[in-house]
């Protein structure tokens, strides 16, 4: 890991947005792009990122960076795409694929899922079938279509998005998260529902609870970016 190279971390607002310093140095993207933040609050995530770095930079440790950067040097030129990978998440969701047994799991994952699903039909017009097939079901093309306008023109918004449903497996909780309606431990309680059912029925695994752990934590990551942008 590279060695950290400066001492003080500030912002500085300018006429298009907030840039962050590293001493006086400008700090840019990977690609060498201007890093120009369109919040104060995304900026000071980045610059608290840079600000807790140790003796040694680790570039795993900054997601708020990772994101901004990803969102400047990769997803601004390929919106639609990203789009549409972000729609395939909804036309595959999580939350349509239910059990076929224990029956205490259906219940559960019906009481915890269902209600989700009925605030993004009753929010956004989002119609989604369930099954407890393993093989894939058809979904509406027109959920697709409303899935890629929900995507949204804004580069940093579309990236924190993505990037959570991935994390969770589900466009729906993804949208749910960043529209309030539940907060990132619901999200992870949510998304992991299955997991968690499977220790509490037959205890943890160490490295299991730590992969979960982990996640967790990055879901509270993007969601304080997402929420920044709002700021």
């Amino acid at each position: 890991m590279p060695k950290r190279f400066y001492e003080t971390v500030t912002l500085a607002a300018q006429a298009d947005g907030f840039i962050v310093k590293l001493d006086a140095q400008e700090l840019k993207t990977p690609a060498k792009n201007p890093l120009v933040l369109p919040s104060q609050a995304l900026a000071q995530l980045v610059a608290d990122d840079w600000q807790a770095q140790a003796d040694e930079i680790d570039s795993l440790s900054m997601l708020h960076m990772r994101l901004v950067a990803t969102a400047l040097d990769r997803v601004a030129g390929v919106m639609e795409e990203t789009r549409a990978a972000f729609a395939a998440y909804g036309m595959s969701d999580l939350l349509c694929y239910r059990a076929e047994n224990p029956d205490p799991l259906i219940a559960k994952q019906a009481s915890a899922w269902d209600p989700v699903l009925a605030w993004a039909k009753r929010q956004f017009g989002l119609v989604l079938h369930t099954t407890d097939s393993v093989l894939p079901i058809s979904q509406p093309a027109e959920t697709e279509e409303k899935l890629r306008h929900l995507g949204g023109e804004d580069a940093f918004r579309l990236t924190g998005l993505a990037h959570l449903a991935a994390l969770l497996g589900s466009a729906v909780l993804a949208l749910a998260l960043e529209q309030g309606e539940i907060s990132p431990e619901q999200a992870y309680e949510l998304a992991f529902l299955d997991d968690l059912f499977q220790i509490e029925t037959w205890g943890s695994d160490e490295e299991a609870q730590v992969r979960l752990d982990n996640i967790a934590l990055e879901i509270k990551a993007v969601a304080r970016y997402l929420s920044a942008l709002q700021q």
